[in-house]
């Protein structure tokens, strides 16, 4: 019962697996079963560099990121001048929550969190894209050794709030021209 409120799955998405693992799945059983090479349950999390192109350019977000979320590997091999925004194509990923701690429900601590959501550069201006992603690793508790060469990557697509102008501009009154 716990294992499948932490995974999360149904079979609605063309007759594949169509998952949605909470924060301590994607590190308690996807990442740590990952580290130590033991079978994962619903496989579809691929290797991927996700910093090494945009986001819609990743393996199976072409299509488009309205319905499901995208899950990637990715060893950490990067190296970034600053931590808080890592470029990507013509864009790049901006920390929005930093080092979120991810415990289980037995307060144990698993992992930390980073989410970052995408600015795409258009004509050397930033503007907000309403990509979000999640950034997973395992506790040094956990896995002392692998703590930083693998971590788990959930991408998807937020809305962004609409503005909605309710400026009221003044009118002068002026009455009718007299006869």
């Amino acid at each position: 019962m716990e294992l499948n409120r932490l995974l999360n799955f149904d079979l609605k998405d063309d007759s594949r697996w169509k998952i949605d693992p909470s924060d301590e799945a994607l590190i308690n059983i996807y990442l740590r079963k990952k580290v130590h090479r033991q079978p994962l349950p619903l496989n579809n999390i691929v290797e991927y560099d996700v910093f090494q192109t945009e986001p819609w350019m990743l393996p199976d977000s072409r299509s488009s990121f309205r319905e499901r979320k995208y899950y990637f590997f990715d060893i950490r091999n990067h190296r970034f001048e600053n931590m808080d925004t890592r470029p990507v194509g013509i864009g790049e990923w901006r920390i929005l929550e930093k080092n979120t701690e991810i415990t289980m429900p037995t307060n144990m601590f698993i992992g930390r969190k980073n989410t970052l959501e995408f600015w795409k550069i258009e004509a050397d201006e930033p503007v907000k894209t309403e990509l979000v992603m999640d950034e997973l690793r395992i506790s040094p508790t956990i896995q002392p050794s692998k703590v930083s060469s693998l971590g788990v990557y959930r991408i998807f697509k937020t809305t962004l709030p609409t503005i909605i102008d309710l400026t009221i501009e003044e009118e002068s009154l002026s009455l009718p021209p007299s006869a």
